[in-house]
């Protein structure tokens, strides 16, 4: 990715708005997930149902995905996100409410986090199809390839910065703050959504079933194994999530070293976002899958391992390059084989498998956790990349971008 491109696309009145606007939302989600967690542990001291947060997150993902998919084939992608994002807001605002005149101590248990978690996971699944879907309509179509490098950049770079952040809150001010941050930073992008107004691209008339979708990419293999190639992906991404709060129990660190966890392996992510376009570039795009999955491993497994807290973060640091030397070439490869029409559909099964993967990934490395140690639920991330190198295997070189 050029610097003249990069700087031509952050100039674009359709997606530098967009991009800001997306980027100050995705660091309240990690307000959002960091501050679950801590108060769901500090509650209960389960792992198991700090990863019942990330289920509940991420179960409508799973269950909703293909339907979101059709309807963002079908209706206008801007306004299905638009009102994605205000159902997700009505949870995390009622959620800041409730705790910040309740205090975490008033609360009935953990359930009113768990059920606002599930709201948010409600309106992100509403609108996660029609969020991957938009990008080609913001943007020229020679400039498709930087859009998306820079819209992963942005989710990967607000890992690395929300987590550390929201652990800095919560241990200075408390969790009513973190909920509260995360609960106003939905507004940037809903205004934007509102004003901006994307450019017209090539839109389907036929069937927009959901069972048109499924039958489109089983009719291309390569783009199955890549999809299954997600999955395994988001799946070993989910134990510094799950189990950070485990972890710093179990060094005898506070609620700031869960956010530094989660924010290692975010700064891994985006350093590698700066580079993966030098990367793909020189190795090819499925080479680059296959290289990232070998490195997230190498970082899960010495996450598993670390004696002390410093190497623990320097094993998601590299765990975090390998992530994201994966998921974006996954995207990339699938955006670059499909079909105008189809792209709302494929790209929920994108989604469906990066995210919809975290519950059960989450529950297991919970129960693993719980039943055995932190340590021992973190391995069990590492079979589903195995998986994930042989499948990439059957991936045939990209085609040529789509026309859009």
């Amino acid at each position: 990715m050029s610097e003249s491109s990069t700087i031509r696309v952050l100039r674009d009145r359709r997606f530098g708005p967009y991009l800001g606007a997306n980027f100050t939302s995705n660091i309240g989600n990690w307000f959002q997930n960091v501050a679950a967690g801590i108060v769901v542990f500090q509650l209960t001291g389960s792992n198991t149902l700090v990863g019942t947060v990330s289920v509940l997150q991420f179960l409508a993902t799973l269950l909703l995905s293909p339907y979101s998919g059709s309807l963002a084939d079908r209706l206008n992608r801007r306004k299905l996100l638009i009102l994605a994002q205000m159902v997700s807001a009505s949870g995390a605002i009622g959620l800041a409410i409730w705790v910040g005149i309740a205090g975490v101590e008033g609360l009935p248990g953990v359930w009113p986090v768990l059920a606002a978690t599930a709201v948010i996971g409600l309106g992100y699944a509403i609108g996660i199809s029609a969020m991957n879907a938009l990008i080609p309509a913001l943007v020229e179509p020679k400039d498709l390839e930087p859009a998306i490098a820079m819209n992963s950049a942005s989710f990967t770079l607000a890992r690395a910065i929300g987590p550390a952040l929201a652990g800095l809150v919560v241990a200075a001010a408390g969790a009513a703050w973190a909920f509260g941050i995360n609960a106003l930073t939905f507004l940037p992008l809903i205004i934007v959504l509102f004003l901006i107004r994307p450019r017209e691209v090539a839109r389907s008339s036929g069937d927009g079933s959901v069972k048109a979708g499924f039958a489109y990419i089983r009719q291309r293999k390569s783009m199955m194994w890549l999809v299954l190639t997600t999955l395994t992906i988001g799946w070993a991404g989910d134990p510094v999530n799950t189990l950070a709060p485990g972890y710093a129990d179990m060094f005898g660190r506070g609620d700031s070293f869960v956010g530094l966890q989660v924010a290692a392996f975010g700064a891994g992510a985006a350093v590698m976002s700066m580079l993966v376009g030098r990367v793909r570039a020189r190795i090819g795009l499925e080479t680059t899958t296959r290289t990232g999955i070998v490195i997230i491993a190498l970082g899960m497994l010495g996450y598993a391992s670390a004696p002390t807290e410093a190497l623990v973060l320097i094993a998601l640091f590299v765990a975090g390059v390998g992530f994201l030397l994966g998921v974006t070439t996954t995207n990339s490869n699938l955006q670059h084989r499909l079909d105008e029409e189809m792209r709302g559909r494929v790209m929920a099964l994108w989604s469906m498998a990066f995210l919809g993967s975290r519950p059960i990934a989450a529950i297991i490395d919970g129960v693993v956790a719980d039943l055995v140690s932190p340590r021992v639920g973190v391995l069990t991330a590492i079979a589903p990349l195995i998986v994930g190198w042989f499948a990439m295997g059957n991936v045939k070189p990209a085609e040529e971008p789509a026309e859009v």
